[in-house]
């Protein structure tokens, strides 16, 4: 089966025992991967405000991601390229570009989402280089200029004693005004988390145990909708503590 000619991008500045795992999966879909390091970037770091209950180091990383993926993409001129979180498997060779058409970037945005969610996913995303660009001075942006418009969700999180806050996948909630969405692509899905039974919506997916239920069918993923409908997986993202399940793909 023929491989995407769109390189695939990581960060991960640390070592991590399933990134060699995550990229063997990943390179029967892409012919190119590319590991960004990297963690420093005053231009972010000078303008942050953290209002979010997670660890500092790790949300600033969160966000410096882009910048670093973006200064590669600049110096080699790469104009079309997807990213995925360390965790996350493409499991199906696209028409990434077709997907993409002439959005800045597909992402994965939830249809539904509780009072102040305010999510959209990079863990599995195709770029262009103006769109990636566009979103870091986006950034850059709203902690300066424009943070009245993350502060009710910090409020809530504060009033109500709720975990979480403001993290990137806030800030892309508000800059991500494509059409498209990678929850919802023909003819299947992308996973938001395989211990989540929602995806696009709540309740979407019928759970075992403390994942999602999935079966494979001639090499191909499908999980089980509250319909009783297969749908397949074109990734999975094997966050938090699932990340061994990786090794049953």
């Amino acid at each position: 089966k023929m491989k995407s000619d769109l390189p695939l991008f990581y960060y991960q500045p640390n070592d991590v025992p399933y990134l060699e795992k995550s990229l063997e999966l990943n390179k029967k879909i892409f012919k190119d991967l590319l590991i960004i390091k990297g963690t420093d970037c005053p231009v972010f770091n000078n303008v942050y405000k953290h209002m979010c209950y997670n660890n500092e180091t790790f949300e600033r990383l969160c966000f410096i991601r882009f910048y670093k993926i973006l200064e590669y993409v600049k110096a080699n001129n790469i104009d079309k390229f997807l990213y995925c979180d360390s965790d996350a498997v493409f499991l199906k060779v696209l028409d990434f570009e077709k997907i993409l058409e002439d959005e800045k970037c597909v992402a994965c945005r939830p249809k539904e989402q509780n009072k102040f969610e305010d999510v959209t996913g990079a863990h599995f995303s195709i770029w262009t280089k103006d769109g990636l660009e566009d979103f870091c001075n986006y950034i850059i942006d709203v902690y300066t200029n424009n943070i009245d418009i993350l502060t009710p969700k910090w409020d809530w999180h504060v009033k109500t004693k709720t975990g979480g806050g403001i993290c990137d996948m806030t800030l892309m909630y508000h800059w991500y005004k494509g059409k498209k969405n990678l929850y919802e692509v023909a003819g299947g899905t992308f996973d938001r988390g395989i211990g989540m039974p929602q995806n696009n919506i709540a309740d979407e997916f019928e759970m075992k145990g403390d994942i999602k239920r999935l079966r494979n069918i001639d090499n191909q993923i499908f999980g089980t909708n509250y319909n009783d409908e297969i749908v397949e997986f074109f990734g999975l993202h094997f966050q938090g503590d699932k990340k061994n399940y990786m090794y049953n793909l």
